[in-house]
């Protein structure tokens, strides 16, 4: 099974692990269809309001503001405050609050600083976060972020994974759906310590894909509704998960990138909290207080005391009546809507550095967290014979890694011999020959985070032994030309040092991989033209992806699904309901994906819909119910300002990746219109943990 090409090597692995029946899978591995969201699914497409209680709140202290203060909370810049520690507010931003009122004040990062001085914890991975398709562990992970950033000082928190425009597979992986549930997830857990996320743009180096390519719009602005299906749909996701937050523009683009955000914002999703600009994000030539207002923007990071738009030239707008109080009392009420949403403002953090937790966060490990992190997100993508788990009978493990990758190499080989696995391990040079241990290793194990050790990677697997490969990168677009000569590959994830002891449990069978890739890995090769190459575009292409979307092995062995069934809850709702069984004989975590193919009317490209992360007893059918939301029925419709389902009939499909749907049924909708606002659903969840 060595020379299978490697355009189908993902599909035939996945047979080869799979029960016998689930080779139908291969018929339907190009007909489009949609996943559900894991658990009750959040409203997909509308943004949540935050609480009545945080909008009244907001309405009555601005009622109460002078004018002066109520332009005051528009605006966050660099001031030491009383009581901090020397150099402990230096590259952080103060907003002032009204001492009068006993609004306190607060500090926060400039979002647009690529180097923050004194970061908090670990910028959290959220690849892997997101490869693991576990909202709990996500909720989590915005827990401890906010305890470590309360003691920090710090009110606000930047979170990855969502954007205005398309922020690149690098920071979001490919699919809406679960780069929204995954990023409101950690929101929610940020808003449990009382710190306010912010679904923040990005910078310019965080844009693109793993060759550089960035496919941003050439000219700006550009319709907001042209990006309700992607970059939008996944930022409506993540405000209706976590019900509150702000969103901030900068980096790659000005706030008015998107024309008739503000509306759809406010008028369609009813989202009642602020809209920020990044330092310079309102600055260039035509930069002005009238047109920042007109664009949405509440609230701007300034440069300066007295620097930015939104001091005296917005004062002076103000002054000429060129921007209207009324607007001013509206923008001050979004900002505050943010803050009381989260608790922040009864319960601000101080200002020196405090170990203390915020009010209800309880104790958690930030090295705990990660190391949760790496173990749920590693990907097993390939075992053949069986090289996978090691253990003593398999004989000594030579690891290998370039000089760049001694850290890890040295961390994972302390942990596979605190395992009981015997290790020897070598710095090698990727342009020179295997060293001479490898010749007589049983099993070679390969760090690798770069193209630049492909040669190295063939020329070991072609000494004749047993070659597991391990990735340490981020990209999806990774060249595998040693895919076929190899025996086991994992993808591993820019490395974190904590991730070194479930990594060695993983190697060594105590712990079974449970991750699942969040976007399509293409091995270089992408549909033509395709910027983003996502799994839709290499259905549309008709092209086998290297590894599709949502893939991932165990290596105690495959699940089995039974046929879906899909209900009608009421006139709008769906349910989607199925069997899963572990046919293996040990216990073992599945993904459970479904996914939906509208008719053409409605758009006809294939959608995740909803996901449940299901422990499974050897043996045992898990019944799985996934409910289906309505807005992911449809198309926006921008006249209406809502989702539009046309009549016609749906197909939904069960499996274990994009490609790999063993299952399908079919309903009939009738014509709908769905609001944009948001249901109150409950919070997604894992089912059997």
């Amino acid at each position: 099974m060595r020379h299978i090409s490697r355009g189908l090597q993902a599909i035939h692995t996945q047979i080869r692990a799979a029960p016998r029946t689930m080779a139908v899978a291969v018929a339907a591995a190009m007909v489009p269809v949609f996943v559900p969201a894991p658990g009750p699914a959040p409203s997909a497409w509308a943004a949540a309001a935050p609480s009545s209680s945080a909008q009244t709140r907001a309405a009555d202290m601005v009622a109460r503001m002078r004018p002066e203060e109520k332009l005051s909370v528009l605006r966050a810049f660099p001031a030491p405050l009383g009581g901090a520690m020397a150099g402990e507010g230096t590259g952080l931003l103060t907003w002032p609050g009204v001492p009068r009122l006993g609004l306190p004040a607060l500090r926060m990062g400039s979002f647009s600083d690529p180097h923050p001085t004194d970061p908090a914890m670990p910028h959290l991975p959220f690849l892997a976060l997101a490869a693991s398709w576990d909202p709990v562990l996500a909720h989590r992970a915005g827990m401890v972020r906010a305890r470590d950033e309360w003691g920090r000082g710090r009110a606000m928190v930047r979170v990855g994974g969502v954007d205005l425009l398309p922020s690149g597979r690098l920071q979001a992986g490919e699919d809406p759906m679960l780069a929204g549930t995954m990023a409101g997830m950690v929101a929610s857990g940020l808003m449990v310590g009382h710190v306010v996320p912010v679904f923040a743009s990005l910078r310019a180096e965080e844009q693109g894909r793993g060759d550089g390519v960035v496919a941003l719009p050439a000219t700006l602005p550009v319709p907001a509704d042209q990006y309700m299906g992607t970059s939008l749909m996944g930022l409506s996701i993540a405000l209706g998960t976590a019900h509150g937050g702000a969103i901030a523009c900068g980096g790659m683009h000005v706030c008015g990138a998107l024309s008739g955000l503000s509306g759809i914002m406010r008028e369609q999703w009813h989202f009642g909290g602020m809209l920020m600009a990044m330092p310079g994000a309102l600055s260039g030539a035509d930069a002005s207080p009238v047109a920042a207002v007109a664009d949405g923007v509440d609230m701007e990071q300034s440069p300066g005391v007295e620097d930015g738009v939104y001091a005296a030239p917005l004062r002076r707008a103000v002054a000429t009546g060129a921007v209207q109080p009324p607007r001013i009392d509206q923008m001050a009420q979004h900002v505050l809507t943010s803050l009381y949403g989260t608790g922040i403002l009864d319960h601000p953090p101080p200002f020196t550095r405090d170990r203390k937790s915020p009010p209800g966060s309880g104790p958690m490990s930030v090295d705990g967290l990660m190391a949760e992190v790496g173990a749920e997100g590693m990907v097993l993508l390939q075992n053949e014979n069986q090289v996978l788990p090691l253990d003593d009978r398999s004989g000594q493990v030579l690891l290998l890694a370039t000089q760049a990758l001694q850290g890890p190499l040295v961390a994972l080989a302390a942990a596979l011999q605190h395992d009981g696995v015997k290790v020897s391990q070598a710095v090698v040079n990727p342009d020179g020959t295997p060293p001479p241990q490898a010749a007589q290793a049983a099993r070679i194990v390969m760090l690798t985070d770069r193209d630049a050790d492909n040669a190295f990677i063939t020329a070991l697997a072609d000494l004749g032994g047993h070659v597991v490969t391990i990735m340490m990168s981020d990209s999806p677009d990774r060249a595998m030309p040693w895919l076929d000569v190899v025996d086991s590959v994992i993808q591993a994830w820019s490395w974190h040092g904590e991730y070194a002891a479930p990594l060695a449990a993983m190697l060594t069978g105590t712990r079974e991989f449970s991750g699942r890739l969040p976007m399509t890995f293409t091995g270089g090769l992408y549909p033509p033209g395709m910027a983003y190459a996502d799994y839709n575009a290499f259905e549309r292409a008709h092209i086998a992806p290297l590894f599709p979307f949502g893939y991932g092995l165990s290596v105690a062995g495959g699940v089995s699904y039974g046929d879906v069934h899909v209900s009608r809850e009421d006139a709008t709702h769906l349910s989607a309901t199925f069997t899963v069984t572990d046919t293996s004989d040990h216990p073992i975590r599945a993904v459970a994906q479904l996914y939906l193919t509208p008719p053409v009317e409605a758009g006809g490209v294939k959608r995740l819909v909803g996901w449940r992360s299901i422990a499974l007893t050897p043996g045992h059918a898990t019944r799985v119910a996934i409910p289906v939301d309505p807005h992911l029925l449809g198309q926006w419709d921008t006249g209406a300002g809502g989702w539009v389902v046309p009549a016609g009939t749906y197909t939904f499909a069960v499996g274990a990746s994009s490609v790999m749907l063993t299952h399908q049924a079919s309903v009939r909708m009738p014509a709908l219109h769905v609001s944009a606002t948001l249901e109150n659903l409950p919070v997604p969840t894992s089912q059997g943990e």
